[in-house]
């Protein structure tokens, strides 16, 4: 379809497949054969909304250089799927057919979740071409089919950085960063000399500014923790750790590790600061940081975002603008529309079991689903979601994972009625879901427990087949180098029948040092894998 629009988004079975901002839609989606559903949403000063019943006699897409990864967990929902993968099936992913194809040495550790554009023309020849960040500030785009470095940049001079619990030794981009296709454009945040952060919108083609970047600052009024003449500032000591999120002809950015939660959206185009939205502006805490986890999106350009704890305390205050542990809804312009607060957020907020430790996924309906370190799963109602009171009010609560606390870290993905989350010290896990509940249970479990935080896993399938659960394991993970990272492959109808992982085959397939909370990225018959000092592309051992 080709039409004039602000803003479209294009489902197919549900699944967020493209959306733009500010431009035409001209787009192909493939589809594996069979029955399909196709939802067009157009947004011209007034909603259009088209629905079709359709049938492919024939599957496209995959292994041609078609399918691109732009933002964290591929689509505005946060389902971590890419529907369109037809080279990589359950039955070929294997030690004897997959593995290790290429690794490419970078400067320091990849907290970002790699991207990926194919038939880019970058100095004279097209590329499939994949993009990472490291804390060395540097961002760096690599061809996905053996063809060695395109182009390397460095953005700012990273900070050394002593957290014990966090990132060390340097600060420098932590984000996942996102990627405008039709303007060719890679947004990444920076923190350089100072510890001042800058937002820059890079060319996809060289690696260069597109406009001049921009130092980010924010200020809002409140009489919280570090105001001033009643405004409190953005500080420098706050990571940009949500993944970036690029919708409603903004890029969102999401603040944790320091006295508030914070979240600023920026023109995507000019890069001028539009919105600015504080969780504790007369307060402490409820920071944002979802263990690197992205906002989701609903189809009317609302996000979801889960907030960490109020380290004050002074009880629980929407009407003061206070939301700690919670589930918030913002409107495009980071309004609050909606929220919800487990009615034992004390309880929480003493024992550092934050929510916003975990990330929330929108799901096809109207519920949104997240959790936190206390491992319980929340079903909401989008559309009412609960608010705070002494009895919970949401739709469903279920509990995962296998200690009290430090469960659920970053974010779950979801395919063909099937939820799956990877807590800590636990095994991936797939629960049933109808519509609007989730089963009590887990429908299937894996055998193979990670023990630091889990995994965020990622999902490759060929419309409602071939479906494949994939997730890293960041068990090895050590600041000094560690051991290496491992990638699991789980068969996604049957996740106890896990098809390949990376320590299988001796050496041949070790991937380099962990990281911490890693997100695969998986297109065109390929498998991208962060780690501390490598990015290492899997793949079909007889295929380029």
């Amino acid at each position: 379809s080709t039409a004039p629009v602000t803003r479209g988004l294009v489902y197919l079975d549900n699944n967020l497949m493209y959306q733009t901002n500010n431009g035409n839609v001209n787009t192909n989606i493939s589809a594996g054969a069979g029955g399909h559903y196709l939802v067009v949403q157009f947004y011209n000063g007034a909603w259009i909304k088209a629905s079709e019943n359709i049938t492919v006699t024939s599957g496209g897409g995959g292994g041609g250089g078609s399918v691109p990864v732009t933002m964290h967990k591929n689509d505005l929902a946060e389902t971590g799927v890419n529907a369109q993968e037809t080279t990589l099936t359950p039955s070929n992913v294997n030690q004897s057919t997959f593995g290790k194809k290429y690794s490419y040495a970078v400067d320091g550790q990849i907290y970002g979740q790699p991207l990926y554009l194919p038939n880019v023309s970058i100095n004279g020849a097209n590329h499939n071409a994949v993009f990472v960040v490291t804390e060395h500030d540097s961002v760096y785009a690599f061809d996905a089919n053996g063809g060695g470095q395109l182009w390397h940049v460095s953005i700012g001079n990273a900070v050394g950085n002593n957290d014990p619990e966090g990132i060390q030794p340097l600060l420098g981009i932590t984000s996942t960063p996102v990627i405008d296709p039709n303007l060719g454009s890679l947004y990444v945040a920076a923190v350089t000399t100072g510890r001042a952060l800058y937002l820059h919108k890079l060319d996809v083609h060289t690696g260069q500014d597109q406009v001049g970047a921009v130092k980010v600052q924010a200020s809002v009024p409140g009489t919280g923790d570090g105001s001033s003449n009643g405004r409190v500032p953005l500080s420098g000591g706050c990571y940009q750790r949500t993944a970036m999120a690029l919708a409603n002809g903004r890029i969102y950015l999401g603040f944790g590790h320091c006295n508030h939660g914070w979240i600023l959206a920026y023109d995507a185009g000019s890069l001028a600061q539009r919105e600015v939205f504080n969780t504790s502006p007369n307060g402490k805490g409820a920071t944002i940081w979802q263990g690197g986890g992205g906002f989701a999106f609903d189809g009317s350009g609302n996000l979801y975002v889960e907030s960490a704890d109020d380290t004050d305390t002074t009880p629980v205050n929407p009407g003061i603008g206070s939301y700690p542990d919670a589930f918030l809804k913002l409107s495009p312009s980071l309004q609050v529309l909606d929220y919800f607060i487990p009615s034992n957020e004390a309880y929480l907020r003493q024992n550092d079991a934050d929510i916003g430790s975990g990330a929330p996924i929108v799901m096809p309906n109207n519920e949104l689903i997240g959790g936190g370190k206390d491992g319980r799963v929340f079903v909401l109602n989008r559309n009412n979601m609960g608010g705070f009171h002494s009895q919970d009010q949401n739709v469903q609560t279920i509990q995962t994972g296998t200690q009290q606390f430090d469960n659920i870290w970053g974010s779950p993905a979801y395919w063909n009625g099937i939820l799956y989350y990877h807590t800590e010290a636990d095994v991936l896990k797939a629960y049933g879901w109808n519509g609007s509940t989730l089963t009590a249970g887990p429908i299937a479990r894996g055998d193979k427990a990670y023990t630091v935080h889990g995994a965020s896993p990622s999902i490759s399938a060929n419309g409602n087949s071939n479906g494949i659960v994939w997730d890293v394991e960041d068990s090895g993970y050590d600041p000094n180098g560690g051991s290496p990272a491992i990638l699991h492959a789980y068969n996604a109808s049957n996740i106890a029948q896990e098809l390949y992982n990376s320590a299988q085959a001796g050496g041949r397939d070790t991937a380099g040092s962990a990281a911490k909370f890693s997100v695969p990225s998986i297109a065109d018959g390929h498998v991208f894998v962060p780690t501390s000092n490598q990015l290492v592309v899997y793949g079909l051992l007889s295929q380029p």
